[in-house]
C-alpha cells in the first residue's frame, strides 16, 4: 500500500484516533495551558495519532457508518479524550483547592494574581502549591503515565465501541470527590493551628481589652500559617506520591467502566 492510499474506512479510524488526541492534549495539563501555542498542540496531537494508528485495533468498525453513528463516535471520542485530561488535572486540583483553603484561613483570599498557566486568578499559596505539584509531576515522569494510559485507552475502549456505560460518570463523580476530600485534608494542619490561635487570641483580647484583637490577629494568623505550612510541606510532598499513584489506578477503573 503507497503511502496515499487510505480507503474510507481507515480514514474514519484515523479521525477517531485524532480526535480522542487532540480532546486529551486540550485537556492535559502539560500541553493544554493557555501558554501553549494552539498551532503546538494541534502538531502534537497529530504526530501522535500518526504514531498511534498503525498499532491500534480498529477492524471492527462497521463498514457502513451512517451520519448518526459517525456523529456519536465523535463524541464520544472526545468524551473519552477529555476525560484521561482532566483525570491528569485533578491531580492539580487537590493542591489548588488546598492552597485556596489555606489562603481563606491566613487571610489572603484577597490577594489574587493572574495564573496564566490555568487562564485565571489564583491566590499567592494556591499558585505556590501548584508550582511545587508541577515540579514533582515532571520529576517522577508523571506525564509518561498519561501518556501511557492514553495509549492503553485503545485496547480497553477500542474505536469500535459504540456505548458509554453510565457507570463512568459514576465512577469519574467518585473521584472528583476524593480529590475534594485530599484538598481539604492537605489543608487541615494550617486550618487547626489558625484556629487555635484565633481561640488564643480571644481569650487574650477578653483578658486584655486594651488590645486590638481584630489588627493584632491577621499578621499572627499569616505568620502562624507560613510556619505550619513549611514545616507540613515534607507531609505535602508525600502525598503528591500517593495521589500520583491513586489517580493512575482511578484512571485505568473509569476506562474500564467505560
Amino acid at each position: 500500500m503507497s503511502l496515499f492510499d487510505f480507503n474510507e474506512a481507515e480514514i474514519i479510524a484515523f479521525s477517531l484516533v485524532l480526535v480522542r488526541m487532540s480532546s486529551f492534549v486540550v485537556s492535559w495539563p502539560v500541553f493544554g495551558v493557555s501558554t501553549v501555542p494552539s498551532t503546538i498542540k494541534i502538531l502534537f496531537a497529530f504526530v501522535l495519532s500518526i504514531l498511534t494508528f498503525p498499532v491500534i485495533k480498529w477492524n471492527g468498525l462497521p463498514h457502513d457508518i451512517g451520519s448518526y453513528l459517525m456523529v456519536w463516535l465523535f463524541i464520544r471520542e472526545v468524551f473519552i479524550g477529555l476525560s484521561i485530561g482532566f483525570l491528569a488535572r485533578f491531580f492539580f486540583f487537590a493542591f489548588g483547592i488546598s492552597g485556596q483553603i489555606i489562603s481563606i484561613s491566613m487571610g489572603l483570599s484577597n490577594t489574587q494574581l493572574f495564573n496564566p498557566a490555568i487562564g485565571e486568578r489564583a491566590t499567592p499559596i494556591d499558585q505556590f502549591q501548584v508550582m511545587i505539584a508541577s515540579l514533582f509531576f515532571l520529576s517522577v515522569n508523571g506525564h509518561h503515565l498519561f501518556l501511557s494510559a492514553l495509549m492503553d485507552s485503545f485496547d480497553i475502549v477500542p474505536l469500535s465501541q459504540d456505548l458509554i456505560s453510565v457507570n463512568s460518570f459514576l465512577s469519574v463523580g467518585e473521584f472528583v470527590e476524593y480529590i475534594m476530600v485530599i484538598g481539604v485534608k492537605l489543608s487541615a494542619p494550617v486550618m487547626i493551628a489558625i484556629l487555635i490561635m484565633n481561640l488564643m487570641m480571644a481569650l487574650i483580647g477578653r483578658a486584655v481589652p486594651q488590645i486590638n484583637v481584630l489588627i493584632t490577629s491577621l499578621p499572627v494568623n499569616i505568620l502562624v500559617g507560613f510556619i505550619i505550612l513549611i514545616v507540613s510541606m515534607p507531609i505535602i510532598i508525600g502525598q503528591m506520591d500517593g495521589l500520583l499513584e491513586s489517580t493512575g489506578i482511578k484512571l485505568f477503573q473509569i476506562l474500564k467502566s467505560f
